[in-house]
């Protein structure tokens, strides 16, 4: 612009006056954007945290702020809420879970006591807080969660079986699983006005808005918290525009309804002897208040500029991360795809036919390509890794033998940690930049059951990739037709065992491995007998996963370890997230530290 429109005339003052506006009605006041703008080339999901000036419903602001602009700035806040009445309310449902007994006889552990019990809990909450909705009068409810199977079985207990609630017609669901043309028709009057409640999420919510909702409820996830502040503060004004009055047949303005706002919190009390409650609870409590606090004080800054605390004055406002990320796919993506829509589809309302095939193919999957491994080749003829058993044992015995002394020498080359290893509490993180890496499936074709069951699943993906009896939505064919593709490879040369490797076509890729694996696992021959197996792989897969990123493709997609488990992440940069610990420009929120012991800081009295 100033190339165009100010340099031409550099001996003469230019006719032309440059406004630049730059509009995001999430970023509070004119600190928090300087702060959003500079916050480098690459930045995390966080909070960012600054003074406010009260409750204000309108300020203009005059700022030399650097913004990446060398002229003067003004900023305008508007701070409103398209409601005649608001009223929000923190839903925080208790479920207490009671460890059971395997199959086997033993004693279930706390994470397979929730794993089971948690689906069930989380739907009867969900629908209670819908019901109550309804109860309440809502003449439209919106219901966000994350989870697009999850809410295809809400659907279905809202409107099935002596407890529904609705007819189907009166409930749908919104999420990028829905087809582009039918999502059109749901957003669009008259269906959008139609309909008594949506059924959606953050993502298959945006840029749309719902003029007769008037109860909004957001099913909080307890992963990712900025990101989930973050999309609150989004989603809550999904209720506003204009619509068309039933009888009147007027233009009617929807900003001028009451609203009601809820914010579900769902979490477990475990029961078991061997804990102590009180302790337990303490420690869930202050979770649990420091959760309600962030959430509150979000939208609050939100709504009004200030988050409400009692003696701090402070805008609390979660912010997107900065920078981009690769276009890579992986393998390892197809398969994530197909099982994810896959679920997806068994839950929605298709005919059973359709749903058997996509179910039997969604099994076969899981067994077949369970087979799988990272290959990584170092350009260092002795480059050290802990993903090689015999190199962590090592450094195992090194620091635990009992005539170790508190500061070996380092001469000692087990104990030379390579700079490329980084520890985290329970886990190390790897970076495998300077490798060639592959990922392999392994197809076991000397087995006839294997050999059988790939045929099967051979029909299965071209039917769903290519059936004209049904029809399969777009998300669900494209990854199908992906996995017939890769599988009909390999099958045309089954002779004993066969591969599908591909070439990970990144730099940025990090494994992660539990600290001391050599104390659980011991490297073995394929001819040994005692063959080892690794109990709830799921736990582990799941627990080094959150170790290097909230969301996002986890390889192996499918558990199934034959060694010691491990995890992979491609295509992120999640050593530049590991910088920010070491940051003194964002918040540490843990068990011990967290985020609310922070906010309520405040000055004795003199």
């Amino acid at each position: 612009m100033e190339q165009q429109f100010i340099k031409p005339f550099e001996t003469n003052q230019s006719p032309f006056k440059i406004v630049l506006i730059l509009a995001d009605a999430s970023l509070s006041n004119e600190v928090v954007l300087d702060s959003f703008l500079n916050s480098g080339d690459r930045a995390p999901d966080k909070v960012l945290i600054s003074q406010s000036r009260r409750e204000e419903s309108f300020r203009v602001t005059g700022s030399d702020r650097r913004t990446g602009l060398k002229y003067p700035t003004l900023h305008i806040m508007t701070n409103s809420y398209p409601a005649s009445k608001l009223t929000i309310d923190y839903s925080i449902r208790l479920s207490p879970i009671k460890p059971g007994q395997n199959s086997d006889g033993t004693e279930q552990t706390i994470r397979q006591a929730i794993r089971e019990k948690s689906e069930e809990e989380t739907l009867t909450n969900a629908y209670l807080e819908i019901k109550e909705g309804l109860h309440k009068g809502a003449e439209q409810l919106i219901f966000f969660a994350q989870d697009k199977a999850f809410l295809r079985q809400l659907q279905e207990k809202l409107t099935t079986g002596k407890e529904a609630l609705l007819n189907k017609k009166d409930v749908e669901v919104l999420d990028q699983s829905v087809s582009p043309d039918q999502r059109l028709t749901l957003v669009k009057p008259p269906r959008r006005d139609e309909v008594r409640v949506f059924l959606m999420t953050s993502s298959g919510a945006r840029g749309v808005s719902f003029p007769k909702t008037d109860c909004i409820i957001a099913a909080i996830p307890r992963f990712n918290i900025e990101a989930a502040l973050m999309e609150v503060a989004q989603l809550i004004y999904r209720g506003r525009g204009m619509y068309t009055h039933p009888e009147t047949g007027e233009e009617v303005s929807g900003d001028n309804k009451a609203r009601r706002l809820v914010m579900l919190i769902n979490d477990f009390i475990i029961e078991r002897e061997d804990i102590d409650p009180k302790r337990l609870w303490l420690r869930q409590s202050s979770d649990l208040l420091t959760l309600l606090v962030m959430l509150r004080s979000t939208i609050l800054t939100r709504i009004k500029g200030d988050a409400g605390l009692n003696k701090n004055r402070i805008a609390f406002v979660p912010v997107g991360s900065v920078g981009d990320e690769e276009l890579l796919r992986l393998m390892s993506d197809d398969l994530l795809d197909f099982l994810r829509e896959a679920k997806v589809f068994i839950s929605d309302s298709h005919p059973q036919e359709a749903k058997a095939i996509v179910k039997r193919a969604e099994q076969l999957s899981t067994s077949i390509f369970k087979h799988f491994d990272l290959r990584g080749q170092s350009s260092e003829k002795n480059a050290k890794s802990y993903a090689n058993y015999q190199t962590l044992q090592a450094l195992v015995k090194a620091v635990s033998r009992l005539q170790s002394s508190l500061l070996p020498s380092l001469d000692h080359d087990a104990l030379e940690i390579p700079d490329s290893l980084t520890c985290i509490g329970p886990f190390w993180i790897e970076d495998w930049s300077d490798r060639k890496t592959e990922e392999i499936f392994s197809f076991e074709a000397w087995k006839s059951d294997i050999k059988q069951n790939s045929s099967s699943l051979l029909g299965c993906l071209k039917e769903i990739a290519e059936s004209k009896k049904f029809k399969f939505p777009s998300k669900l064919k494209r990854p199908a037709n992906e996995l017939y593709k890769l599988l009909s490879r390999e099958q045309e040369g089954f002779v004993i065992e066969s591969s599908t490797i591909q070439a990970l076509k990144t730099r940025n890729i990090v494994i992660g491995l539990p600290l001391d694996y050599p104390h659980f696992w011991n490297e073995q021959s394929e001819d040994d007998p005692r063959q080892q197996v690794l109990q709830d792989p799921q736990a582990w897969r799941s627990a080094l996963g959150r170790s290097l990123t909230p969301q996002g493709l986890v390889i192996p997609v499918v558990p199934h370890y034959r060694t010691f488990p491990w995890v992979a992440v491609a295509g992120r940069r999640i050593f530049t997230q590991l910088e920010t610990v070491f940051s003194d420009r964002y918040f540490m929120a843990s068990n011990e530290l967290n985020l609310l012991n922070t906010i309520l800081l405040e000055d004795e009295a003199e």
